[in-house]
């Protein structure tokens, strides 16, 4: 009984770290999508920082790009 436990320790704990380090690594990496989408950003606006956050996988100074400029956007006032 103590090794079936000890085997589904060793499983399942990598697994579990992994999934957490993933999702860590998603949160961060869609930052700049997320605060342009919560500052109500133009919509053209919003398109350029998705595109450079995505760009970011193949070149990483894209995202900081992109971060600058959802943190440097003017927030605009909507009326619904």
């Amino acid at each position: 009984m103590e090794n079936i436990n000890t085997n589904f320790i060793e499983i399942i704990l990598p697994i579990l770290a992994i999934v957490l380090i993933l999702f860590i690594v998603i949160k961060i990496f869609t930052l700049p999508i997320n605060i342009a989408n919560n500052k109500n950003l133009a919509h053209n606006e919003i398109t350029t920082i998705k595109i450079l956050t995505w760009c970011g996988l193949f070149a990483g100074i894209t995202w900081f790009i992109a971060l600058c400029l959802a943190l440097s956007y003017k927030e605009q006032n909507r009326n619904y």
